[in-house]
């Protein structure tokens, strides 16, 4: 007995030992300044009605947000079958449609946070509601509930904030559903940050906790929710994946281009650009370009616009350059930054950056010619 009672001082002792020197997997990510990639998704009806992949990188709170549609068409070899997305997804286990996702984008998701439509509510309203801008005056009837909102900046309660979630126009073009799913997103880390000291008391923070379905621990949500207060929410770098949609067995699905591989050119210039505290990927301003098709080919100016606007970029004109004769590719500077040209060129891969010798009145900073050696997403040498 006395040898056993040893032996038990001896084991709980090492126990101890490994609980005191084990670090919080999220507080050693923020003290290495690794990138962090977390996967925000909101249910609805058991399936995602959004999901985010948010990229965080703690050496300068910067971060990027790229939404993942929930028809996203994809050959899922698991189902052996032509499929969207959210067919792999599962409430209780949202693993294989976070592998999914992983091998879609190339980044390997660390954590994620699920909330359904309850919770989310719930969370609004503990937050005393959040604040988006609508551009256009609301009154209509969702899910058989009268919503009446004004445009401008208003303040979201939890009932609202679900009505706003669903409500959608019927010509409603997909930048705009991305852009509100990513506003309700980016409005909820901002009240997030703004009522932080509230959030993290102990008598607060396992309310919030309780919404969430994640596979932090309390102590590890708590430190990551605490890390996001560094965050800007207002600038964050949104973008989105772009392709084309077809019909599959009478469900619409959309494919995304160059077989997804554009998608990973996103998220690796992200993450790059992320890395970098002094990366214009990720300044405050949103570039604006025009991109003129110097070739033959037909409608490859609009295709390169769907490119330009994945990586955040926002494209306020295209056309036809002078000549359907141009050999090289290349970007003039109108704003007058190279090394911002520079970035907008790196997206495909073109070597030819200039600054225009004359100022212009076009409103966009930038402008692209295509040329005959742009095979539709990168420039040749």
């Amino acid at each position: 007995m006395f040898l056993a009672g040893i032996l038990l001082i001896a084991v709980a002792g090492v126990l101890i030992m490994v609980s005191a020197l084990r670090v919080d997997p999220v507080e050693e990510a923020v003290a290495e300044e690794r990138i962090i990639n977390v996967a925000i998704i909101v249910e609805r009806a058991g399936k995602p009605a959004s999901t985010q992949l948010l990229m965080y990188y703690p050496g300068n709170a910067r971060a990027a947000m790229l939404d993942i549609p929930s028809e996203t068409g994809l050959i899922i070899s698991s189902l052996n079958r032509v499929d969207s997305i959210d067919a792999l997804y599962e409430p209780d286990d949202p693993r294989p449609f976070l592998d999914e996702v992983q091998r879609l984008t190339g980044a390997t998701i660390d954590w994620y946070l699920i909330l359904d439509e309850r919770s989310l509510s719930s969370l609004v309203d503990l937050l005393d509601g959040i604040s988006v801008f609508l551009p256009d005056r609301i009154s209509d009837v969702v899910n058989e509930v009268p919503v009446s909102l004004p445009s401008g900046f208003v303040v979201l309660d939890g009932r609202k904030t679900l009505a706003y979630a669903s409500y959608s126009q019927e010509d409603a073009m997909d930048s705009e559903l991305v852009a509100k799913r990513q506003s309700l997103n980016q409005a909820a880390l901002r009240r997030l940050g703004e009522r932080a000291d509230y959030a993290m008391r102990d008598d607060v923070f396992p309310v919030i906790r309780s919404l969430f379905r994640t596979n932090l621990k309390p102590e590890s949500l708590r430190y990551l929710f605490g890390e996001f207060v560094r965050l800007e929410a207002d600038r964050i770098v949104l973008q989105r994946l772009t392709g084309a949609y077809r019909y599959v067995e009478g469900k619409l699905l959309l494919f995304p281009y160059w077989d997804g591989e554009l998608v990973k050119d996103i998220v690796e210039q992200s993450l790059n650009a992320l890395l970098n505290a002094d990366a214009t990927a990720i300044a405050d301003k949103v570039f604006t370009l025009e991109i003129l098709n110097g070739t033959s080919t037909r409608g490859l100016a609009q295709k390169t616009a769907d490119i330009f606007q994945s990586f955040g970029y926002e494209v306020v004109s295209v056309g036809n350059a002078e000549s359907s004769d141009v050999e090289r590719t290349s970007v003039i500077d109108r704003y007058g930054d190279l090394v911002s040209a520079t970035s907008v060129a790196n997206v495909i891969r073109c070597k030819i950056v200039e600054e225009e010798a004359i100022p212009s009145a076009s409103p966009a900073d930038f402008v692209i010619i295509l040329g005959k050696d742009f095979n539709g997403r990168n420039c040749g040498d």
